[in-house]
Order: structure tokens, then C-alpha cells, then sequence
């Protein structure tokens, strides 16, 4: 990317200065038109991208021979021995260090100069956008439409004292007031000619383009040079548009016009993106191509060849890079050898269920028990066993009557549903079930009705009586005559506490002096309005 970015404000530095002196005799010889269009040149440049040729392109680079040097041992001298000097005593007291001077590498300072140059960059360009908004805006505030032509507006506004031309997507040709009223009309058709001239060339488009490669050399004096330059091509290429095909007398009506434009205050300062004229050295530029004569078609052909000429060996400054090439593969490294399989860990063998516990037999005056056991697979197929103990309660109805169990699922004894004789098992044990519904389902669903209306009534008796009273003998009594629970409320009470309340808020409103002497005697009324309600119905 850095390299890139060097080849591209080299390149545009020399196009720009090969404009620079090619645009006066290319002016003279091919006419303004062709001078103007020299200034696609450094901008095509700019918008040419690397180009990343295959690695097969690369050049080879031969290798620099170095050659072994054969040293001749005995011509080698040796030197006599060296008495050994003993040394002194190093030194304890230590001198005082000098700091070491900040030593900047060369990645440090490119990194440094492309980040100011990448600012520098931004900041221009934001500043050339404020600038011509600012512009716009003033030049439109206290306009006056005075007509259109095509998508182009006309407006009046005494912001300006010459016609001058903006906008790329808005269009709009701002005269001064009164403009259009002159009696001059030759001069006045020339002028706005001129101004819609620069519009259908997309001259302003071209102006905003050329902004990007001057923020590229936003410090670089020749790059400004070169956008004033290119300007007065432009006005010159325009000028030369507007007086194609036309006489001598108006030749001369809009050379007066350009001086008495130029002899006014100018927009230029205002405006750096809109067409205004730019110095006194413009207007000579101008009024000398205005002297020259028609260019032949011929010349004109040549000079555009000439110029597609140059647009055509721009990819030759191009920054060139080569693609990587392939790289030779590694060979693969040898597999490992694979480990010792382990044999597998034989499954435990699962746990002997527990054996059911007998049904404890009922003793005189308890009640009858009748244990229950679930038996189903939980985690990692392990069986799981669940015991459930059913005691039955005598009540006026009667107990359970002696009736045989009812036959139970071994989920064990059956299997799974792919053994073959599980449907036999799963129908035998539904016959069972079966028969012994028959017998006695009618009777055990006697005795759980039975079982829920005892539960009902136990649920009625154990409900509280509520009573709201304030006698002290009835408030003395917390149990009804059949053995509930007795509440006894008082409303009288809650009013009491309620205005409690609401004298302690008061006395803390009556004491607060952030609250205004007003909101404060407001609120105090209203709570002395609801205590002696309170009071009152207590009473």
C-alpha cells in the first residue's frame, strides 16, 4: 500500500508539471479545448490501481558466487606471547549517565509522515466542502428565480456582482439583481451562454473530481499551481465553446464583457469549486485565446489523438507487484502409530430388586394399609424401584372391603417392546386388569367417592368464621361451636390507625420548610378535612 501510494505522488507530480508547460504551446497549436483536456492526465493517474502481474513474471535473480578464500597456514605469523598486566581496582563511584538521545528509525517516520499526510488530506477536503456549502448557502438566502432552462435554474441574489455557475446534481446559474432587465441583450446572452456552457461540459463535475488529486498534494506548492492553471484552461476551453461558429462583432461584444466582469469584485475567494474568473493573469490568458484563429478539424483530431496517446501509456507508471507463487508442499509427516486399544469395561452387573414388603396386617382399631411398588429404568438403563404406602382412614362410611390387590405392571418382566412374546405379556396382563375392574372397580370407585365427600367436609369444617364486630365479648370468643377457627374484626380499629397516620403526616408536613407557605396550608386542609371524617364515622 505505501508503495503504491509513493508511485502515485510521483507520477501526478510529474504529470501535473508536464501540464504545466505543454498547456501554452498545446493551447496555441490544438486550440484551448485540447490545453484543458491535458488535465485528465495526473487525475486518470490517480485512479489507476497497482497491477499484481503472476509470479511466473517475476524476474530471477541470480545468486552472487562467493568465493572460499585458502589460507596458507604457514605463512600465517604468530604473535609472541603477551605478558598477563594484572589489572587496578574497579572504580565504586559511578559517573553520572548522560541520557541517550531518541534514535527514530525509518518505519517510525513513515508511519509519522503517512498519518499527517492522511490528516492533512481529510482536513483539506473537509475544509473545500464547508467552504462551497457556505457558499451555496449565502448565494441562495435571498435569491430571486428568474426563469429556467432545461434543469437548469436562473436566480437573481445581490450576493454576486457576475454571473457565476454551481451545483453538479441541483444546477444553478446566480446573476446579479437586475440582470436580466439590462438593455444589452447580445451581452446578456453571451454571458449566460458562457454559464451554461460550463454546465453542459460538466465542468463543475470536473472542479469537484479534481478536488481528491489536489487533497492528495495538499502540500505540494505545484499542485496548486497546476489547479489555477487547469482553471484558466478551463474558462478558455468555455470561452472558446461559446464563440465557436460565431462572427466577429460578437467575438468583440464578449470580449468587452469578460473585462468589464473581470473590472468588478469576484466569488473566486468564496467559491473555490465554483467557475468564477481567477486574477488578472485569467483575463489576459483569456483575451489571447479569444485573438486566436479557428483551429482546423484536422489539428483538433490530432491533438485528441495525442492526448488518448498519453492516457494509453499511463499504465506504464503503474505500480507492479507479483503475485505469490506457489509453494512446493511440505512432506507429510509420517502417521504416529496408533495407540493400544484398550478393551472395553464389562457393564456392572445392575442391582437384585428389593423384594416387596408384605401387607402389614390391620390391628384392632387401626386403620388398613396397602403398600404399592413402581418399578421402571432410570439413568443408564439402571431399574429404579419406588414404594408407596396407602393407609385408609375408618370414617362413617366404612373402610376398604377385603378385596384382592390390583395386579401390577412388572415393566422388568415384560421386556422391551421388540422382544417377540411382549404383546402376549402386555395382553395377559390387560385381561387381568380387566377382571378385575369387573369385580371390583364399581366398589372401589364407591369408596373414593365416598373418600372425596369426607375430604370436603373436613375442608368445610376447617374454614375460619369471619365476623366484623367491635363488642369486646364477642371479640373474646376465637372458636365457633362446632371446633372452627373465629376472626373478629373491627373497622373501628383501621379508623383509628388510619388517622393516626395521617396526624404523623401531618406534624411532618407542618415542620418541612422546603414546601411553600401556600402548598403547605393546602395540604394541611385537606388532611384536617379527611381526620375529622375519619373521627366522625368512628363516632
Amino acid at each position: 500500500m505505501s508503495g503504491w501510494l509513493i508511485d502515485t505522488l510521483i507520477y501526478t507530480g510529474l504529470l501535473i508539471a508536464l501540464v504545466l508547460v505543454l498547456r501554452r504551446p498545446v493551447g496555441r497549436t490544438f486550440g484551448p479545448q485540447l490545453a484543458y483536456g491535458l488535465w485528465a492526465l495526473p487525475f486518470l493517474r490517480l485512479l489507476l490501481p497497482p497491477i499484481v502481474l503472476p509470479a511466473s513474471f517475476r524476474p530471477e535473480v541470480e545468486p552472487v558466487p562467493v568465493t572460499a578464500m585458502a589460507i596458507d597456514v604457514q605463512w600465517i605469523d604468530y604473535a609472541p606471547p603477551v605478558d598477563v598486566v594484572a589489572l587496578p581496582a574497579p572504580v565504586t563511584s559511578v559517573a553520572p549517565s548522560v541520557p541517550a538521545a531518541v534514535v527514530w528509525e525509518w518505519p517510525t517516520l513513515g508511519e509519522a509522515a503517512l498519518a499527517v499526510w492522511f490528516g492533512g488530506a481529510l482536513a483539506f477536503l473537509a475544509w473545500r466542502i464547508v467552504m462551497y456549502r457556505k457558499m451555496r448557502r449565502e448565494v441562495l438566502a435571498d435569491a430571486r428565480p428568474v426563469g429556467e432552462i432545461g434543469n437548469i435554474r436562473l436566480i437573481e441574489t445581490p450576493m454576486i456582482t457576475a454571473p457565476v455557475a454551481f451545483g453538479v446534481l441541483d444546477k444553478v446559474i446566480a446573476l446579479p439583481p437586475l440582470f436580466m432587465a439590462q438593455p444589452d441583450l447580445p451581452a446578456r446572452d453571451l454571458a449566460i451562454e458562457h454559464e451554461l456552457s460550463h454546465h453542459r461540459a460538466n465542468d463543475l463535475l470536473a472542479n469537484f473530481a479534481a478536488q481528491a488529486l489536489l487533497a492528495v498534494h495538499w502540500f505540494n506548492p505545484l499542485a496548486w499551481l497546476g489547479w489555477r492553471a487547469m482553471r484558466r484552461d478551463q474558462e478558455a476551453a468555455c470561452d472558446a465553446r461559446v464563440l465557436n461558429g460565431r462572427g466577429r462583432e460578437e467575438r468583440a461584444i464578449y470580449a468587452a464583457l469578460i473585462a468589464d466582469i473581470a473590472a468588478g469584485p469576484r466569488l473566486a475567494l468564496a467559491a473555490p469549486m465554483a467557475c468564477p474568473v481567477l486574477g488578472e493573469r485569467s483575463i489576459v490568458h483569456r483575451l489571447r485565446s479569444l485573438s486566436m484563429g479557428d483551429i482546423s478539424e484536422r489539428r483538433r483530431w490530432l491533438g485528441r489523438g495525442l492526448i488518448a496517446t498519453g492516457a494509453l501509456a499511463l499504465p506504464l507508471t503503474a505500480s507492479i507487484s507479483y503475485a505469490a507463487g506457489a509453494q512446493e508442499p511440505e512432506a507429510p509427516l509420517p502417521p504416529e502409530a496408533p495407540a493400544a486399544v484398550e478393551p472395553p469395561i464389562p457393564p456392572e452387573a445392575p442391582l437384585a430388586p428389593e423384594a416387596p414388603l408384605p401387607p402389614e396386617a390391620p390391628q384392632a382399631g387401626q386403620a388398613p394399609v396397602q403398600h404399592f411398588e413402581l418399578r421402571h429404568e432410570g439413568a443408564g438403563r439402571a431399574p429404579e424401584v419406588r414404594q408407596f404406602t396407602l393407609r385408609r382412614e375408618p370414617g362413617a362410611h366404612g373402610t376398604l372391603p377385603d378385596m384382592p390387590q390390583m395386579p401390577r405392571m412388572e415393566v422388568q418382566a415384560l421386556g422391551t417392546p421388540s422382544d417377540p412374546d411382549f404383546g402376549q405379556k402386555m395382553e395377559a396382563w390387560g385381561k387381568e386388569m380387566e377382571k378385575w375392574g369387573e369385580e371390583w372397580g364399581e366398589k372401589y370407585a364407591e369408596l373414593m367417592e365416598k373418600q372425596a365427600e369426607q375430604w370436603a367436609e373436613a375442608g368445610r369444617r376447617a374454614e375460619p368464621e369471619v365476623v366484623q364486630s367491635c363488642n369486646p365479648s364477642e371479640r373474646r370468643r376465637n372458636r365457633t361451636s362446632d371446633g372452627r377457627q373465629r376472626i373478629v374484626i373491627c373497622e373501628r380499629d383501621y379508623q383509628m390507625a388510619a388517622a393516626s397516620g395521617l396526624r404523623q403526616a401531618r406534624a411532618s408536613i407542618a415542620r418541612n420548610p422546603q414546601i411553600s407557605e401556600e402548598v403547605r396550608r393546602e395540604v394541611l386542609d385537606d388532611l384536617d378535612d379527611e381526620i375529622r371524617r375519619i373521627e366522625n364515622e368512628r363516632e
